[in-house]
């Protein structure tokens, strides 16, 4: 995870980033276009999910902007599946928000049968895909 280092009011850049483009997805990558992701960034790419983020991406700037509030040494989130179509991995969520998805896919990712199963066992949910 990546932590700030600032206080920072909503709408704040908090990075401008630069990286190398591929086609190729893997952890630690993020799309910027169907088909192209970027990696080597400084931090990019190890901002931890959250189904209630405090930042987003915009891939058109490359700029991290604060979407609310940041006080130094809050964990930077954001939602994979604002950026990503495809995970490289789906996983388990446990951020806490409210709205929590609980597994978590890329934007046109269906739910893969880990998740469904892991769906299926949690107390008072019933999921289809």
């Amino acid at each position: 995870g990546v932590r700030s280092l600032i206080n920072a009011p909503r709408g704040t850049v908090l990075d401008r980033f630069s990286g190398e483009i591929t086609s190729e997805i893997t952890q630690h990558r993020l799309q910027v276009r169907p088909g192209l992701h970027i990696n080597k960034t400084r931090f990019i790419g190890y901002l931890t999910h959250g189904c209630d983020p405090n930042c987003q991406l915009d891939m058109d700037r490359f700029q991290l902007v604060a979407l609310r509030d940041v006080v130094a040494g809050e964990l930077l989130t954001i939602d994979y599946a604002a950026t990503e179509d495809v995970l490289h991995v789906q996983f388990a969520c446990h951020c806490g928000a409210a709205n929590c998805r609980e597994w978590i896919t890329g934007r046109l990712d269906p739910v893969n049968p880990a998740g469904l199963a892991y769906l299926a066992a949690r107390p008072g949910r019933s999921h289809t895909a």
